[in-house]
């Protein structure tokens, strides 16, 4: 039973992994978390048939309700909620569980019994190697024959598989970030492939411990690429595009059901290494010709998020209402200008694009 719906389940999930984390959540959770324990305790113990047969369609319902809400970013509140409710019933039912083994501990204390409950969580923690093995496995190996078709000369590309061996070892996310940057700046040579490892590790450490930086200059990337977090948009690594310049930039936040035409939102951070100097708040608006003033209202919500995490201080009134009303503005503070432009775009649908922008202004610290 383990070995078929725990085991080879997760071998699969683990060949996908690209980072630590996703091992974590993807497999680590799963493999030794509160509903595998759980669905080997109930083994030892049924409740009434009643409450057996009314299990089923109710699991059934928030199991697909929690897969559904899963893939979508806009219900991303719903999968909280359900998923709160599927442990808050899961509570209910090891509480069931734990009650019965205290007034009936004795139909428990046999070697048989204890077998039965420890070997499955034994088997799984003594799985984790082999399938962060499997993760890493998979993942080099994708990335060597990738990089083998990149590099023009293979003595560069040998000297590159080596390198990122040595270096990144067990470090997934390193690598893909590290990979990512080979073919973003085209590296061909030995000192390229160094200085990008290099700043990679630079760039983890410095979200591992991010520094703080001078209101003067600008803000600290690494906090303010989060700020929209509880709002479902997230942005990834911060990563170099070009010569001296940084990014991070989300996946597009859809705001409505169309599975095509929806409005969506993206955030973006821009600057140097350590410092970021501009945030873009971007709407896209599909179809002008409707009523979209809901998804104006997203962008001001996520315009106050930011500007009062930065500043500490409300929205300005013109900014707000520019961008209820989609009009170009700007304005400024004591250290930053802001803006909101709007662009039509040359559709039937009179479709158009919302960008709200804040710029740091240099102030050198004296």
């Amino acid at each position: 039973m383990w070995f078929l719906f725990v085991a080879l389940p997760l071998m699969y999930n683990a060949a996908k992994i690209n980072s630590f984390k996703k091992f974590v959540k993807q497999v680590v959770r799963p493999l030794v978390a509160f509903s595998v324990i759980f669905e080997y305790i109930v083994g030892l113990y049924t409740f009434d048939w009643w409450i057996e047969i009314l299990i089923v369609p109710i699991a059934v319902f928030i199991g697909g309700m929690l897969a559904f809400s899963e893939r979508k970013p806009e219900h991303r509140q719903v999968h909280k909620l359900i998923n709160g409710l599927y442990i808050f019933l899961g509570l209910i039912s090891l509480a069931a569980v734990i009650f019965h083994l205290i007034h009936h501990y004795t139909d428990y204390l046999n070697r048989l019994t204890a077998m039965q409950f420890i070997m499955p969580l034994f088997l799984s923690l003594m799985f984790l190697p082999f399938l962060y093995g499997i993760a890493m496995f998979t993942h080099y190996e994708t990335a060597f024959v990738v990089l083998k078709r990149h590099f023009r000369l293979p003595g560069v590309y040998k000297y590159a598989m080596f390198k990122a061996m040595l270096r990144f070892h067990g470090d997934l996310e390193g690598m893909e970030r590290w990979k990512r940057m080979v073919f973003t700046k085209n590296l061909q040579t030995r000192e390229e492939v160094d200085e990008a490892i290099t700043l990679v590790k630079t760039l983890q450490n410095a979200e591992q411990n991010p520094h703080t930086v001078n209101e003067g200059l600008g803000w600290s990337p690494y906090q303010v690429k989060d700020l929209l977090v509880a709002k479902g948009i997230e942005t990834p690594d911060y990563r170099n595009i070009m010569d001296e310049e940084f990014c991070a930039i989300s996946l597009p936040f859809k705001l409505t059901d169309d599975p095509i035409f929806s409005d969506t939102i993206t955030y973006m951070v821009l600057g140097e290494q350590l410092i970021a100097t501009e945030l873009h708040l971007g709407l896209k608006v599909y179809n002008g010709t409707i009523d979209n003033s809901l998804s104006r209202m997203q962008l001001l919500q996520c315009a106050e998020i930011l500007y009062q995490s930065l500043f500490g201080e409300h929205l300005p009134e013109k900014i707000k209402g520019a961008i209820i009303k989609a009009k170009n503005t700007v304005g400024s503070n004591a250290l930053a200008k802001l803006s909101v432009e709007k662009n039509l775009w040359t559709n039937q649908t009179k479709g158009y694009s919302l960008d709200f922008k804040i710029t740091h202004i240099r102030h050198r610290p004296s």
